[in-house]
This record gives structure tokens, sequence and C-alpha cells, in this order.
């Protein structure tokens, strides 16, 4: 048996098929929703499917904390995160995910494929065949030189982590806009523990960003390295991998007969840039400011 903690908010559309495809899982688990609050038929469709959930106030809602707080729900040892929109592909998800996670002692967590959904634009297809390759690998703190910042990426929207060493590292920062899920890999990696990434276990899961949206999005990385910077630093910097991806997708671009979006994809990468730059001076702005630079903004009202 494995716990599966999911945090929901107005998930109403995305349940019905999440709901169904956990169902058919091949590995028994006990399901932990919290909910934030949510304002449309969430909470009506888990009483319809008699699943009981934890109610928080939308206000409370925190990366970190709230993972946590799933964490201490949890009755197993073996927990598994996903996202509301993360729709695992196969009956045998969760399982292939348990097994890489429990196919050594040395290794804390482990983080699954993440593919795009079919109406995924180009850019989103780049971002999720690029972080989330074909290849399972092991990493370990031996690999920060050849993988920088890349070596403790994954992402709690299909996760799955050994509680005792969750804990045993502080469980998720609950001071953090985003990445508690990076923050714990690297904390654990720093221990001498291992990750895998199990690209045998997949859901789909992706978001077409607008440039706006872009900017936000990398407005909260920008002030999560900031937050993280401590954990972080052992790590190369964050920009040099940037540079990487950008060349990679223009490449890509390139490769599928779409130079042209080559000019739009260089305004995204400026956006961008400038998003997280302004996210790493954070502290200068104001709150209201940063409540309207943000895609977290209720993370500003606390």
């Amino acid at each position: 048996m494995i716990s599966v903690i999911i945090p929901t908010y107005n998930a109403a559309t995305y349940l019905p098929a999440l709901l169904d495809c956990l169902n058919r899982q091949t590995i028994s688990h006990e399901l932990i929703i919290i909910d934030s609050q949510s304002t449309d038929n969430t909470q009506a469709v888990l009483r319809q499917h008699q699943i009981q959930f934890t109610s928080i106030p939308s206000a409370s809602f925190n990366h970190g904390s709230t993972r946590n707080l799933g964490v201490n729900l949890a009755t197993y040892e073996n927990v598994i995160f996903l996202t509301q929109d993360a729709l695992p592909t196969d009956t045998d998800t969760l399982e292939n995910l348990v097994i890489a996670l429990t196919s050594d002692d040395s290794i804390a967590m482990a983080y699954g494929r993440q593919l795009p959904y079919a109406e995924a634009d180009l850019l989103s297809q780049f971002a999720r065949l690029t972080n989330y390759p074909e290849l399972s690998r092991i990493k370990s703190m031996a690999n920060i030189v050849e993988m920088g910042i890349k070596t403790c990426h994954c992402s709690n929207s299909f996760a799955a982590y050994k509680k005792t060493d969750l804990q045993s590292v502080g469980g998720f920062p609950s001071d953090t806009i985003l990445g508690e899920d990076v923050s714990v890999a690297a904390r654990l990696l720093l221990t001498g523990k291992e990750m895998a990434y199990c690209a045998e276990a997949t859901v789909f899961h992706s978001h077409n960003y607008t440039i706006k949206e872009e900017f936000k999005r990398y407005f909260d990385i920008g002030v999560f390295h900031k937050q993280q910077e401590e954990v972080l630093k052992p790590f190369t910097k964050a920009e040099s991998e940037g540079l990487k991806y950008v060349l990679a997708e223009w490449a890509y671009l390139r490769i599928n007969n779409h130079s042209s979006l080559i000019p739009e994809q260089l305004i995204r990468t400026v956006v961008k840039y400038i998003g997280y730059r302004a996210g790493q001076w954070h502290w200068l702005l104001p709150n209201w400011l940063k409540r309207e630079l943000s895609m977290h903004s209720s993370f500003w009202t606390k």
C-alpha cells in the first residue's frame, strides 16, 4: 500500500478522468485529497465518488506546508504526489514509480515522466520532451559537476518519496513560493541520498503559457532561487542552464520547420529573463506590486 496525495483547487473538470485512472491502477493506495476551498463543484464531485477530503482555507495554501499536511495524514511510508491536472497514462503508472523509489535503500525520492497533452503547443511540447527524456537515470551528488542545477530537477506534479527520508531533511519548506520539490531534492542529494528519474512512469501534464504568464512564472522562479539560495549554492548557476535551454529550443523550432516562431521565442526568452531577474530582486519591491507580478499572488498576502 502507498499513499497518494493530491492538493486541489477548482479541480472539477479534471477529477472525473483522474479518479477513473486512479481506480484502475495496479497498486493499492489510499487517496488523500486536500482541497483549498474550491469555488466550483470540486467538493461535490468528491462526495459523489464517496471520497473523503480535508478542506483548508484557500488563503492558507502553500506548496510546501500543504503537502507536509498530506504527509502527516498519510498512513504509509511511500507517498506519491500528483497535481490535479496530471493524468496517469497507464494502469501501472504508480506502480512503476514505486518500483523505482524502492529499488535501492539510497534512493529517497523518484519522479516520473511528463508527456505533453495533445493540445500542447510546440514550445510546451519541447519543454516536456527536454525536461523529461526517454531514458531513466539515478542522480546523486556526484552529478552536480555534469548537470548543475538540473541535478535536483524534479516535479511534485508526479513524484514519490520515502516519508522517513523526506522528514529527515525537515520536509518541504513552507516559506518558499514554489520549488518545494527542488529544495527537498537538493537537501536529500547533499546528505548523500539519491533520486530516481523513472521514464517508465508517465503522466500527461503540460501548460500553454501566454507571454504574460511566462513573465509571472519566471518571476516566481527568480523569487524561489533567491529564497533558497543557500540550499542551491552548491549547484551551478541557473542562468547557464537557461542559455543552453534557449539554444536547444531554437534548434528544435528549426528542425521542426517552425522557424517562423523564432521571433516569438526570442520575445518569450527576453520576457522570462526579465521576470527571473525581477524575482531575484523581489525584496526591493512592495507587496502590492509583487502580487501583480506573481502567478501566486496569495503568497504575498501572508
